[in-house]
């Protein structure tokens, strides 16, 4: 039965009105039962309110079936996904966008989002949109700010120009001019920052670029400034920054002592682990080498005794690499590694465990070595696992070191995970690309999650593409290679920081220069899929979801009774935590793409489900 337009336009009005007073729970009862979509979207938004975001999602992924060209839909449900911590947000803004260009809100969202996930590159093209859309001052500077990061600070300084003119100033131009290495232009901008609003972000620019260009003169005018500042009693972020660019200074200039002094002052106010270990290299080169002991020692329980939750897996490695070197000038090899397997051996982190075999590896022990580093690979098996593989390629066991990223790349669940392995495979001065296997295994992993990818993530794919393409034209695979180098250039990101277009179509260019005979090989491939989504039957929905016995009961009697109520379901399971248990089926749902329940609002014996599969 069609329903009235008059009352379902009444209804709405009752709805927004309730929603504007911000009374979420009167719409969600309101519009329980009801199937117009003006209804359900707004009851997603206020379940949204509420902070029940997955059924909001739920409720936008039915409305999306039934509108999958709105981009609004895809950019709310994208928000939803957002404050879940759902990974699939990024796709869903993405095709939000694909579907409209000019949805501003889903552009800044989309924005912000690459940026906290530091894919600075992959938030480049939503910036420029952003720039050429509004123009806001704003969005250009974060614009700069983000090409000079990625390495492009002349196109940086371009766009400051073009649209702010040159005689204006900004801590992001000065940023992108010391980049470019226009040092003396850097100077003149910052000085006429500083002389004309103070502000002291000005003033550490300016002596940056100084020291740049005259390291001598900049030493008389970092003291001159710190002088100053002593006798204001001004101490915040930026005069800190100045000290310890003053640090560094002195100490490239080779006075140890001054720089000593000067980072004294530092470390009484402020623990950062970076000041710390300058302390202790300046020690060490001013012969008081028990002083940098204590020190080095000291940051490593700090940092290795921290939580895995606060803990920074970097610094950990960057503090004991330090204490390492330090070692190394006054002791052999196995005296460093005795050491090190003392100190850390009470820390079962995989950073600390494959320090110390990488220590004794460095000693030529290979079996304590060995020993080592799969202690590491037993305590976490992607960053310990990533060590000991790259150990066993160093040792020339391919076949040992495939096994291992092949257990890594089977267990792995995050997208940033595929990618950290990944990037190991492909970067890692062990080459462990040169391995057939290994390699097919990680282009079909990152396969997988791309929808998931970074820029980065995409660009390590498309170089893994490249190398594919390449050995399939020494081969003489000609159609291979021209599909790797046609799927490397669809997945390649649009800001890529180091292939290019051009190394793809170089080797295009070989191959259809070498090959006798060839055939299209993307039509080829599509009536492949075509043919074989012709003969294939349909799989039920339910047998593509991972369902528990519980979850398949409910299933099974939806599907016969085609709608049943909360109460209903209790009675056949024996539980109360009916809606828990069809929140999972739908997540498993959602999460494979695939449509086999849905609510149907709420009634007097509670939620209302119906089956929607085939």
């Amino acid at each position: 039965m069609t329903p009235d337009p008059s009352r379902t336009t009444s209804a709405l009005d009752d709805a927004m009105k309730l929603f504007n007073a911000g009374k979420f729970a009167d719409v969600i009862s309101l519009v329980s039962g009801t199937s117009d979509p003006a209804l359900l979207l707004l009851a997603a938004r206020s379940y949204t309110e509420t902070g029940q975001y997955d059924t909001a999602g739920y409720l936008l992924c039915d409305l999306i079936q039934g509108m999958p060209a709105s981009s609004y839909l895809h950019s709310y449900l994208a928000d939803v996904m957002e404050k879940t911590g759902d990974e699939h947000a990024v796709s869903e803004y993405a095709t939000a966008l694909i579907l409209d260009p000019e949805n501003r809100p889903a552009l800044r969202s989309y924005a912000r989002l690459l940026l906290a996930r530091s894919d600075l590159r992959g938030a480049i093209p939503s910036l420029r949109s952003l720039v050429r859309f509004g123009s806001d001052p704003a969005d250009i500077r974060l614009l700069m700010k983000t090409l000079t990061e990625v390495g492009e600070p002349g196109e940086a300084a371009a766009l400051h120009v073009q649209n702010f003119g040159e005689d204006e100033f900004s801590p992001e131009y000065v940023e992108a001019l010391l980049a470019a290495k226009e040092y003396q232009k850097a100077m003149s901008v910052a000085l006429r920052g500083w002389n004309t609003v103070r502000e002291v972000v000005y003033l550490r620019l300016d002596l940056e670029a100084l020291a740049a260009l005259d390291p001598e003169a900049a030493e008389s005018a970092y003291r001159s400034a710190l002088d100053s500042f002593e006798e204001e009693q001004l101490e915040d972020d930026d005069v800190a920054q100045i000290r310890f660019s003053f640090v560094l200074l002195e100490k490239l200039l080779g006075h140890y002592d001054a720089a000593r002094y000067e980072l004294g002052i530092l470390v009484k106010n402020r623990s950062d682990p970076v000041y710390r270990l300058l302390e202790a290299e300046l020690a060490a080169r001013t012969s008081h080498a028990d002083e940098a002991n204590a020190i080095y020692r000291q940051l490593i329980a700090e940092q290795c005794g921290k939580d895995s939750e606060v803990a920074d897996p970097a610094m950990q490695e960057l503090v004991i690499n330090r204490f390492k070197v330090f070692l190394d000038a006054v002791r052999s090899k196995e005296e460093v590694a005795g050491i090190i397997s003392v100190l850390l051996s009470s820390y079962p982190t995989a950073v600390c465990l494959t320090q110390i075999g990488a220590a004794y590896e460095d000693a030529r022990a290979c079996t304590q070595a060995r020993d080592w580093y799969y202690r590491a690979y037993r305590a976490d098996y992607i960053h310990g696992g990533i060590s000991y593989a790259g150990f066993l390629k160093r040792l020339g066991e391919d076949r040992e070191c495939e096994t291992v990223i092949r257990y890594i790349l089977t267990n792995v669940t995050r997208a940033a995970d595929v990618e950290l392995v990944a990037g190991e495979v492909l970067n890692g001065k062990e080459a462990m690309y040169r391995i057939p296997k290994v390699m097919e295994q990680v282009l079909t992993r990152l396969t997988s999650v791309l929808e998931k990818l970074s820029s980065n993530g995409r660009e390590m794919l498309a170089v893994g593409l490249l190398y594919a393409a390449g050995d399939a034209l020494e081969r003489q695979d000609y159609e291979e290679c021209k599909w790797h180098c046609l799927l490397g250039l669809d997945v390649m990101p649009c800001y890529p920081a180091v292939i290019k277009v051009e190394d793809f179509m170089q080797l295009l260019s070989q191959a259809k220069g070498r090959a006798l005979a060839e055939r299209p090989v993307l039509l080829e491939k599509n009536s492949w899929l075509v043919d074989a989504a012709d003969v294939s039957e349909p799989e039920p929905a339910a047998n593509l979801l991972d369902l528990d016995e519980r979850e398949q009961q409910v299933v099974a009697f939806l599907r016969e009774h085609r709608e049943a109520t909360e109460m209903d379901l209790r009675s056949v399971l024996g539980t109360r935590r009916v809606t828990g248990i069809v929140n999972g089926i739908l997540a498993k749902a959602s999460e494979k793409g695939v449509k086999i329940l849905e609510k149907r609002g709420v009634g007097d014996r509670g939620e209302i489900y119906g089956y929607t599969g085939e």
